[in-house]
């Protein structure tokens, strides 16, 4: 078993990856580890665990501005926001569908999961990024310690423009291989006065990303544009009274407005007589627009549900095409967001004595429909057989792969930060690791 070493302010920190390098040892980069099943499995020799580096460092509401230490609970950091009716304007998710279906579902919707570094360093955005952004287009500034065990930072307490490169894009998305970020400043916004959700039944996944096309690209300012089954609202009497008989289509266009009072109600209004052609909508207050957008940021069809599990990145007006592609590849359920852009598509297990072939067969498949509408795959959830065959992330082209490794060998060139976790290693490629960073 990996040794744990926890250390609790960025000194320590510091110290811990100095030794690390100075000894030639891996490292295993955690908070909570409620997102230790993005992205490959790490094979270190020890486990640095950041969930002791906690603390709300300052937070300014008038500034609309908090710092914290990147153990810190996002729902500290989320019950502190809200207290001065603000939130993270990208709405990140809980992502428990990482987690397998076991007892750690039932946090959800307790609060969100995992800590604040571990959020950026993933960079997990939710249904508002289509307006708004990914997280680390609202990070300001941060404070780390690279592989080679020096202090760096970039940025400060404001948004503004500035000459040389913006670290922050960087490291966020870098699953903690660059560097370690023990201390982020994030921008916060105001929650909004009034929340509205059109909901409109359609089984069509391309009518429904043609309604979505022509919702964002109306007048009406929608902040939320997403289809997924009926089933997300299994839970949810109010809204399912709300819609009638229109509750027995299998899949539904949600649209969400946000703002004013009036400026919702009407915007919401002129939504419905858009869609009209394709179904009678329904429009539910903000108590229940909340509650289903939040099921939607934690893709909650998907939750606890076993199997295959893919994350699709495309352009948003070929959402629909490429929801036909991938069930043309399997029997899948599938749900999309971002207009149309994210596409999510779960896929039964295979075999149950581990014999992968089929899903790797499979996996190219879907890569290829993705790479075809000019996107990109991601592995969320597969069984070890499969995840050791199958990158996670999809596969860069060798130019872009000459930049990468570039980057990697400056911020850490024996490769001690979270090896492995961004590409598979196997048993012989742990080795050849091992003995680069022992030389």
């Amino acid at each position: 078993m990996a040794e744990m070493i926890t250390p609790t302010t960025p000194a320590q920190l510091r110290d811990a990856i100095l030794w690390a390098l100075g000894d030639k040892v891996t490292l295993e980069i955690i908070g909570h580890g409620s997102k230790r099943a993005y992205g490959h499995d790490v094979r270190a020799r020890h486990v640095l665990d950041l969930s002791k580096l906690t603390g709300i460092l300052f937070y300014q509401p008038e500034e609309l501005v908090i710092s914290a230490h990147a153990g810190t609970p996002l729902a500290e950091i989320a019950a502190l926001l809200a207290q001065k009716h603000q939130q993270f304007q990208f709405e990140p998710g809980d992502f428990p569908l990482l987690l397998g279906g076991g007892d750690n579902i039932g946090l959800a919707g307790d609060g969100l999961l995992g800590t604040l570094g571990g959020l950026v360093a993933t960079n997990i955005s939710g249904p508002r990024r289509l307006k708004s952004g990914a997280a680390r287009d609202h990070v300001l500034g941060f404070e780390a310690v690279s592989g080679r065990g020096e202090d760096f930072k970039s940025g400060g307490r404001v948004m503004k423009n500035v000459t040389g490169f913006d670290l922050s894009k960087l490291m966020a998305g870098s699953f903690g291989t660059l560097g370690v970020m023990h201390t982020l400043t994030l921008k916060a916004m105001p929650v909004p006065e009034k929340t509205r959700t059109v909901i409109v039944p359609c089984d069509d996944a391309k009518i429904a990303v043609q309604a979505m096309t022509a919702a964002m690209g109306s007048e009406n300012e929608v902040s939320g544009a997403a289809w997924a089954p009926t089933s997300i609202l299994a839970d949810r009497s109010a809204e399912m009274a709300a819609l009638g008989d229109a509750s027995l289509a299998t899949a539904m266009v949600f649209l969400r407005v946000e703002g004013p009072e009036q400026s919702v109600d009407w915007r919401a209004a002129a939504l419905c007589r858009l869609l009209a052609d394709i179904g009678a909508a329904t429009v539910v207050q903000t108590a229940e627009s909340l509650a289903l957008w939040r099921s939607i940021a934690d893709v909650k069809p998907m939750q606890g549900q076993g199997g295959v599990l893919w994350r699709l990145s495309v352009p948003p007006a070929s959402g629909g095409a490429v929801v036909q592609a991938l069930r043309q590849t399997g029997d899948t359920d599938i749900m999309l967001d971002w207009a149309g852009g994210l596409v999510w598509a779960q896929f039964a297990a295979g075999d149950a004595a581990g014999d992968a072939s089929g899903e790797i067969e499979q996996a190219g498949k879907i890569r290829q429909i993705a790479m075809n509408a000019g996107g990109q795959a991601c592995l969320v959830r597969a069984s070890p057989a499969l995840r050791g065959q199958v990158p996670v992330f999809q596969p860069l082209s060798p130019e872009i792969n000459r930049i990468n490794r570039k980057i990697s060998e400056n911020f850490d060139p024996y490769g001690i930060l979270n090896p492995g976790r961004m590409a598979p290693q196997r048993q012989a490629d742990a080795a050849q690791s091992d003995q680069r960073v022992g030389a």
